[in-house]
């Protein structure tokens, strides 16, 4: 039955096929990272994000952009280059290729500006000028660093939960006005939960 809708609409097979691809890519691109733990793969991550992205309502462009949204601050200036060129030949329309693009920059935080608040409120500020999945994207990596880092305490922890604060007073509007609330909510529900536990 699925593979007759899929001939019937060829862009779920291709959009289906790109999202798989970009996993393929992030996968490459973090081979050999570790989350902190030092122990899971780092590719769990993006996986997890894009997964969440997906049960929020985001499109196959904000999916791809979860699989690559670590790429830039994290690996290497060649996988950043082949990332590039891994946008700029997905078979969708210019505004979707950009659209991804814009993403992964947005949330991408910049390692020349000093101090990671300082780098946090700068990428919150370009993602509220970028594509409105931009929102979705960063509020279901929040979700997925927070029940990361859910074991660590004290001021890693006093400090996550303010960051946290910064990104849902600064993304709460664009949220909801784009019907990313339950994304939202989910995130608010997390932090409350850790919050009680000190």
């Amino acid at each position: 039955m699925q593979a007759a809708e899929d001939r019937k609409n060829p862009d779920i097979s291709k959009r289906l096929l790109a999202i798989k691809t970009a996993a393929d890519h992030a996968a490459r691109a973090h081979k050999g990272q570790f989350r902190k733990d030092r122990r899971t793969p780092y590719i769990v991550h993006p996986a997890r994000v894009a997964a969440l992205v997906g049960m929020s309502g985001g499109t196959h462009v904000a999916i791809i952009a979860a699989w690559l949204h670590d790429i830039y601050e994290d690996c290497t200036p060649e996988f950043i280059a082949q990332t590039e060129e891994f946008i700029a030949h997905l078979p969708f329309s210019d505004d979707e290729r950009n659209d991804i693009a814009a993403i992964v920059d947005a949330l991408t935080k910049k390692n020349t500006i000093q101090g990671k608040a300082a780098r946090l409120s700068d990428s919150i500020g370009r993602i509220l000028d970028a594509p409105p999945e931009a929102t979705l994207v960063k509020i279901c990596d929040r979700i997925d660093n927070f029940l990361d880092s859910s074991l660590r305490g004290g001021q890693f922890r006093k400090r996550y939960l303010a960051s946290t604060d910064e990104i849902i007073d600064r993304l709460s509007t664009r949220a909801e006005l784009y019907g990313y609330n339950n994304a939202l909510i989910t995130l608010v529900e997390i932090r409350s939960s850790l919050e009680k536990k000190d």
